[in-house]
């Protein structure tokens, strides 16, 4: 009879110190990439002059085009749970959005109490230009980083994102 094989770890486990590194640079990278000066440069970068909240929906609403074409709508409720705020305030922004041209709004045609947003080609363009932006200010920040360096935050970025995402969808609160 062979022996159960276990498979072992490179490595033990991270240490604390080494916890608290990570979670120190974190919490910076997480306050400094909200801030609105970084929203502002990459807006003017963009050319264009979407607020954060405003831009937010218009991610969400892109996201969700993107995963199931250009014609997809989605709820308002449905928007907010996305963004973690409250259907009002999503209402409001999408009043504003709509004005601006980059949103349009129909009533949900499976309960008339509700409304439904999606992209105006306006908005997706909007965001198309912030999306490239973003990225272009990525690229010169990480401009000096060797190939073989970018490619491994890129798995390591990607693989803790991901833990993070599958960790909260499975918290129980």
């Amino acid at each position: 009879m062979a022996a159960r094989e276990i498979p072992l770890r490179d490595e033990a486990p991270a240490d604390d110190a080494t916890i608290a590194v990570i979670e120190s640079a974190l919490h910076s990278l997480a306050r400094r990439l909200k801030q609105a000066r970084l929203h502002d440069y990459i807006a003017r970068l963009a050319g264009d002059g979407a607020d954060q909240a405003g831009l937010a929906m218009l991610y969400v609403l892109h996201g969700e085009c993107a995963a199931h074409g250009a014609e997809t709508s989605l709820r308002i409720t449905d928007v907010a749970a996305r963004l973690a705020i409250d259907a009002p305030a999503v209402t409001r922004k999408a009043q504003q959005l709509e004005r601006l041209g980059l949103v349009s709004r129909a009533r949900d045609a499976d309960d008339a109490r509700a409304w439904r947003l999606r992209l105006t080609p306006e908005g997706r363009r909007v965001v198309g230009q912030f999306l490239q932006a973003r990225h272009e200010w990525l690229a010169t920040l990480l401009a000096d980083w060797p190939a073989a360096d970018c490619r491994e935050f890129a798995r390591l970025v990607t693989r803790f994102a991901d833990d993070v995402s599958r960790h909260l969808t499975d918290l129980d609160c």
